[in-house]
């Protein structure tokens, strides 16, 4: 059992509203994103002026800002993302959010100044991709919302690294980072920050039953608290970067107060939290998947999939506003969203006005007729109106006074009897250095601590110093006096030596060198091969995609028993800790060939994986043509392109009524199969491409068969003519 140590709450700030009103609540830190590469594009985010000063109000208060830089990266994008990351070294965040593997790759080798946290989209489920995490430079795990607490409690024990969990909020059907229906029904990527939440729609099963058989309740595992600290648990995380601040601040204070309390005054604090998480607009919420008997229960069919609290029924339809009766309190400035029957989720609005009776009122009470204002045009007839934020401060006055960023800038610091030298990192070839003649401390000698408090604390720079290394050599005694004199000349040289502007052409250098690299790679030749099959004999050399931490033993001697009995000798592996056989089975000298849905949609992320072990790796399946050629230029792994077959556009480990098929409202169907804890689906018709892409091995995959297509000859395409956005 590890050593309870104090837990971090971590909250959401989908805007600077959010960030401030997560801190103001008791938040230790946030996670946010800028205005492109991460997984919530479509709240507000944060431009890089605002996210400068966001990390520099955090910091002068003690907080943590995390950036999520968690999509999925194509070719096209090598140039813009490496802008990204230098900008980010240049703000120097606490930590960078990754699902991308050549993300990682990119920071690990030309951004080092930037510390990575594996994403829940990197699909790192047990002890083994951990173990992998960790062997590319990951500091913190946060693991997938399907993880059990009795897996949870087995993972804890024995990871190298900082565990993170998911402890309120929406929860995905889908095992994170394997979803591509969104995707496939009209090319907005969960992977890439756009998913259109077709999980909450109404489907038909083959019984001819309606229902939202994807859709889940809320995750709410507050009364956990107890057992994640004695976990040792790193951070507790709450969801919601597409929230408002009301929710945020209800949120992150009723979690405040628990993580406060003592184990004696836990239960009347957790009286007092329900109060305030009665007031933020949620769905049926429970302890998700930590429980099996919770588990079995997280998909509501019944009810449709929106998001607040219900207010009532759109009558009518109006120019720039809507008619209801109301069964909610609607208030000037709310934040409302308007769902079709058929579960498609409506755009948030703001209430601009309100009418009752025909006069402009502030609010609206339950049980009155009222027009509601609204800019949104796209408002369904029939639709059913949510309130999901309530009317509050946003805070515009507080956000102009922040004051504006300022790099932090590590000192190395070494002191001698002879002299004090002060070494940039960031800066190679900058020292101040002055020379010194000290005398041998009689009674209390100078310590590397008051060293670096002496320069932690100095103002009127053009960067915030951080103590790195505190050198102090001797007993010696360093006069007040003396060491006044020496930081105003220390202030001086940096006044004249050292700008923001040197201080972030550093790290545009480390851009540079990445672009130079990146021009000098060279795809590999894969001209041997033209066409692979996969039949159903090749299941058994799949290594699963999710592996529950109490089967790793188990999978390890099935494997071992197919490489003795049938002498198998390559296995497709799509998870992380998949690589691993490699060591495991090092004298068999097995082939490891990287598969769906671990992405590998950039040259990066397959250098990365080739250096992990895959002698070939599956192109992702979700990209478009354009990608798939560029990449096809620069990847030095050998490239499979799964090019017809039934690709899995849906996992879940949650109970899902038992069909054969889910029809959408469009008609197209999909098959649903149960494969050991999982529940699969599949598009009923085969995904078919043409073969255009060069220097790749096309993959025919048999293992499901169904027959030709019934409404599409030619096949599904997927994303290939209509790109990936």
């Amino acid at each position: 059992m590890r050593e309870e140590k104090k837990m971090e709450l971590l909250a959401p700030a989908g805007d600077m509203n959010c960030a401030l009103a997560a801190f103001d609540a008791g938040a230790d830190a946030v996670y946010a994103g800028l205005k492109k590469f991460n997984a919530r594009e479509r709240s507000g985010n944060f431009t890089f002026e605002e996210y400068g000063s966001l990390i520099r109000y955090a910091h002068e208060k003690g907080k943590k800002v995390y950036t999520t830089f968690n999509t999925v990266l194509r070719e096209s994008e090598i140039a813009e993302a490496s802008d990204f990351l230098a900008e980010l070294e240049y703000l120097h965040p606490d930590a960078v959010i990754v699902q991308d593997f050549g993300i990682v790759r990119m920071i690990r080798e030309y951004f080092p100044r930037l510390t990575v946290h594996g994403s829940t989209q990197m699909a790192l489920h047990n002890s083994d991709d951990i173990a992998v995490a960790a062997s590319i430079g990951i500091k913190r795990v946060i693991l997938e919302r399907q993880t059990t607490l009795e897996e949870l409690k087995l993972i804890a024990e024995k990871s190298p690294l900082e565990l993170e969990v998911f402890v309120h909020g929406a929860l995905c059907c889908c095992l994170s980072g394997s979803c591509l229906l969104s995707s496939w029904f009209g090319g907005a990527s969960g992977n890439r920050g756009k998913c259109k939440q077709p999980c909450r729609r109404l489907f038909r099963n083959d019984k001819g039953k309606e229902g939202f058989f994807l859709s889940t309740g809320d995750l709410a595992a507050y009364s956990l608290i107890p057992e994640f600290r004695k976990m040792g648990i790193a951070s507790l995380k709450i969801e919601g970067r597409l929230r408002k601040p009301d929710y945020v601040r209800n949120v992150t204070r009723a979690y405040r107060m628990l993580l406060d309390a003592s184990e004696k005054e836990f239960p009347e604090a957790l009286k007092e939290a329900e109060k305030l998480f009665a007031r933020t607009a949620s769905r049926v919420s429970s302890l998700g998947f930590y429980k099996k008997e919770t588990a079995q229960k997280v998909i509501r069919s019944g009810e449709v999939g929106g998001i607040g609290q219900y207010c009532g029924k759109v009558g009518r339809v109006l120019p720039n506003a809507l008619e209801t009766v109301l069964e909610g309190r609607v208030h000037i400035g709310d934040f409302l969203r308007v769902q079709g029957d058929g579960g498609d989720t409506g755009e948030v609005f703001c209430v601009l006005s309100l009418k009752v009776n025909g006069k402009e009122c502030v609010k609206a009470l339950p049980g009155t007729k009222c027009i509601i204002g609204t800019k949104e045009k796209n408002i369904p007839r029939n639709g059913v109106i949510y309130r999901i934020g309530e009317a509050g401060s946003r805070m515009e006055s507080r956000i102009s006074k922040l004051a504006p960023f300022k790099p932090e800038t590590v000192l190395d610091l070494e002191l001698t009897q002879d002299s004090l030298s002060i070494k940039f990192p960031l800066l190679p070839g900058k020292v101040w250095q002055e020379k010194l003649s000290l005398a041998p401390a009689q009674k209390h000698a100078f310590s590397p601590e008051e060293l670096a408090r002496a320069f932690d604390r100095m103002g009127e720079l053009p960067f915030i110093p951080e103590c790195g290394k505190k050198i102090v050599k001797g007993e010696l005694f360093f006069p007040a006096s003396l060491l006044k004199e020496i930081r105003r000349k220390f202030k001086n040289w940096c006044l004249e030596n050292i700008s923001e502007e040197l201080l972030k052409n550093s790290c545009m250098e480390n851009k540079r060198r990445l672009l130079l690299d990146y021009e000098k790679m060279r795809p590999v030749s894969c001209t041997e091969e033209n066409v692979r099959v996969l039949t159903k004999e090749d299941r058994e050399r799949f290594y699963p995609f999710f592996l529950p931490e109490k089967s790793i033993g188990e999978q390890e001697r099935k494997i071992r028993n197919i490489i003795e009995e049938k002498a198998v000798r390559e296995f497709y592996i799509a998870s992380p800790g998949g690589f691993l056989l490699k060591k495991r089975f090092a004298e068999k000298k097995l082939k490891l060939i990287l598969s769906a849905p671990l992405p590998l949609a950039n040259s990066f992320a397959a250098a990365e994986f080739m250096e992990l072990g895959a002698a070939e790796g599956m192109i992702h399946t979700e990209l478009g043509k354009e990608d798939m050629l560029l990449l096809a230029e620069k990847s030095p792994l050998k490239l499979l392109l799964y090019g017809e077959g039934h690709v899995v556009l849906f996992a879940t480990r949650a109970k899902v009524e038992d069909t054969g098929y889910l029809e959408a409202s469009d008609g197209e169907r999909f098959l649903v199969r149960k494969e050991g804890v999982l529940t699969l689906l599949y598009p009923r018709d085969r995904m078919r491409i043409p073969r255009e892409i060069p220097n790749t091995v096309f993959l025919r995959d048999e293992r499901i068969y169904e027959g030709e297509n019934e409404r599409n000859k030619e096949g599904a395409c997927f994303n290939f003519f209509r790109g990936l956005s």
